[in-house]
């Protein structure tokens, strides 16, 4: 079989890095894959794997973003749908059974009708709720999603609970499945001496709700007890001007923008800070990568997060929305190295048990042969 795998994004954020080593994955377990993508990092990490073919999607349509992207999105639409429709004839005259997956919300408006029309399975990764999107723009999104999209899926795969609860008011249960994201990261052994200490890193994309806001505020009072305290900040996104003069030029706050393998920043950091409030949170992939690495997380308690962690178990989770509670807890791991070890250990353990992608991609394979 050979399996199809679209995605339309810009920025590569935790649903790009899950689709990278899932498909890595995939191809490793002698899969055939095809990546389709506007998305020059994906082509660019994957465009040497062995069983993975690798093609740009010359189009980039976004009906759910803003009333410019809505309206460049009809004005290509016509364009768009010459190309995918010359795609699908090309998958539909393969010899090996073809499935189809997408994960972003404007290519499944595509996607859809089209999987329909040549009878080729698709299925849907919904990372998180829809409801946010459907509120946008009038309402036009979900007119689209529930005209093109909505009944078309063979199987919604949804990575936390939290989302397979939120949609049970769109798809029928029996069609949801959840399945929750994993990591390529690997590490043979705990190493809890990895780290410089002082050193908080928040590794996500810029973007208002995904909490480095908060995370600068938290630090204010960090810096109160510990002076010479580094707050890490990792990723792009149209937040950074915002940030940056919240800031006020902090110089113990640095911004170190786009990095290729942040791996090498978990390993060295002393705690790993997830403050997102972001209400289309599906899953939080840095949270797993930080626990295969073992390090000390702290998060707030909200969904999905704390379907991953568990407070004082293999983590420490502050009030949702509580930048007092989130600095109180930063202040406290930072005091007691031996509750930094136990966490992370224990996450450590955790993320092998649970998050390791092979383990994944068996999952979806299992799926398929279902």
């Amino acid at each position: 079989m050979a399996i199809n795998f679209f995605l339309q994004s810009k920025d590569f954020g935790g649903a790009e890095k899950f689709a990278q080593d899932l498909l890595i994955e995939l191809s490793k377990q002698k899969q055939k894959v095809f990546l389709y993508t506007t998305n020059l990092n994906l082509i660019k990490t994957i465009a040497e794997q062995k069983n993975i073919v690798v093609k740009r999607i010359p189009f980039y349509l976004d009906y759910a973003s803003n009333h410019k992207g809505l309206l460049k999105s009809f004005l290509l639409t016509p364009l768009a749908g010459i190309y995918y429709l010359k795609t699908f004839l090309e998958i539909k005259s393969r010899q090996e059974k073809q499935f189809i997956f997408c994960s972003g919300f404007s290519e499944k408006i595509i996607l859809g009708p089209l999987s329909k029309f040549f009878s080729l399975k698709i299925f849907f990764i919904e990372y998180g709720p829809l409801e946010p999107l459907f509120k946008k723009l009038y309402g036009i999104p979900k007119i689209l999603y529930y005209l093109f999209a909505k009944n078309q899926a063979e199987k919604i795969i949804v990575s936390s609970k939290n989302t397979l609860e939120v949609l049970k008011n769109i798809f029928p249960q029996k069609k949801m499945i959840f399945i929750p994201c994993g990591s390529l990261i690997r590490s043979n052994h705990f190493r809890p001496n990895q780290i410089e200490d002082g050193v908080i890193s928040v590794i996500s994309r810029l973007e208002k709700g995904k909490g480095q806001d908060l995370a600068i505020s938290a630090f204010k009072q960090v810096e109160r007890e510990f002076p010479k305290a580094k707050l890490q900040i990792i990723g792009t996104g149209n937040f950074y001007t915002e940030l940056k003069k919240q800031s006020q030029n902090n110089p113990r706050i640095k911004f170190l923008k786009y990095v290729e393998k942040p791996e090498s920043l978990i390993k060295k950091s002393e705690i790993i800070l997830c403050p997102s409030v972001w209400p289309l949170e599906g899953f939080g992939l840095v949270v797993i990568e930080a626990m295969a690495l073992g390090k000390p997380i702290v998060a707030f308690d909200r969904a999905p997060y704390n379907e991953i962690l568990e407070n004082k178990k293999n983590s420490l989770l502050a009030k949702d929305n509580d930048i007092n509670d989130l600095a109180k807890k930063i202040i406290f791991l930072m005091k007691n190295k031996d509750w930094q070890n136990k966490l992370a250990k224990q996450a450590y353990l955790d993320f092998q048990k649970k998050y390791q992608i092979s383990q994944i991609a068996k999952q979806y394979l299992k799926l398929l042969e279902d």
